[in-house]
């Protein structure tokens, strides 16, 4: 992932200075970049730093970022998308080229931030969603899981990674055939290995089963992190639903569609 320092320079080659109390706002995400691998956007807006409305220049935002890259630590960060925020965790320089939002929007922006609840940093996990071509999505927390380590298997059926589960027990299963002594070293090898790269098996089992790397967010839990997918893209389905159904508005939209074909038929005759 790019580490390169985010380009945010005038026309003279100027550093950019915050006419205040604008927000910085994203302009441009290259396709290898950091703020690419965090699914931010073009025209995402940085509202608030732990949960502090966020009026700082660029190049303060930028050593802030290089802050956490040197101390190991991350920022708690408030992006604000259309008309939804949400939270994130951003670990070092973006490796993007930032702007600042004009005041109209900016105005916009704090009227609606002081509607939005934002808890302490503590409170919060990173969590992964990923979303298939049916719009079905599977999210998973990215912490460390105690339970991968001591009982993958459990681990696994929480996640619903069946295919991998049955690899694991079919291993079990040989090395128990074998001797137990070989049992207990396979168990003790896949427990390690899960501890590892735990959060890895489960992105890549999601690739595995076409479902691509969509959005990452902060959130205090799945529930919380699920809303969050629904406001981004309102038909959004889970298996196991904290937010219900999406609204089925179908036949309500291809009313629309049709309405707006008839309209612009009509104004075509009359021009």
């Amino acid at each position: 992932m790019a580490e390169t320092p985010d380009q945010n320079l005038d026309d003279l080659g100027a550093p950019r200075v915050a006419p205040s109390p604008v927000f910085i706002e994203i302009k441009s995400v290259p396709l290898r970049s950091n703020a690419r691998d965090m699914r931010l956007r073009d025209g995402d807006v940085i509202v608030a730093v732990d949960g502090v409305a966020c009026h700082l220049d660029i190049a303060e935002f930028e050593d802030l970022l290089l802050d956490a890259l040197d101390d190991e630590t991350s920022v708690f960060v408030t992006i604000g998308r259309e008309n939804m925020f949400f939270e994130i965790f951003l670990t070092g320089p973006l490796g993007l080229t930032l702007d600042y939002t004009d005041a109209q929007r900016a105005a916009d922006i704090t009227e609606r931030f002081a509607n939005h609840s934002v808890g302490p940093k503590e409170q919060y996990q990173t969590y992964e969603a990923l979303r298939d071509v049916h719009r079905h999505v599977t999210i998973y927390n990215t912490e460390y899981s105690g339970l991968a380590t001591i009982c993958p298997p459990l681990w696994l059926i929480q996640h619903r990674a069946l295919e991998p589960l049955a690899a694991v027990i079919a291993a079990y299963a040989a090395a128990a055939a074998v001797h137990w002594v070989l049992f207990f070293i396979t168990v003790f090898l896949i427990g390690a290995y899960f501890h590892k790269i735990q959060f890895r098996i489960i992105r890549n089992y999601n690739i595995f089963t076409e479902h691509f790397y969509w959005v990452v967010c902060a959130a205090r839990s799945v529930a919380e992190a699920q809303k969050i997918c629904r406001e981004i893209d309102p038909k959004c389905v889970f298996s196991f639903s904290y937010v219900g159904p999406p609204e089925d508005n179908e036949v309500e939209d291809k009313k629309a569609t049709r309405r707006a074909a008839r309209a612009a038929r009509v104004a075509q005759k009359a021009a």
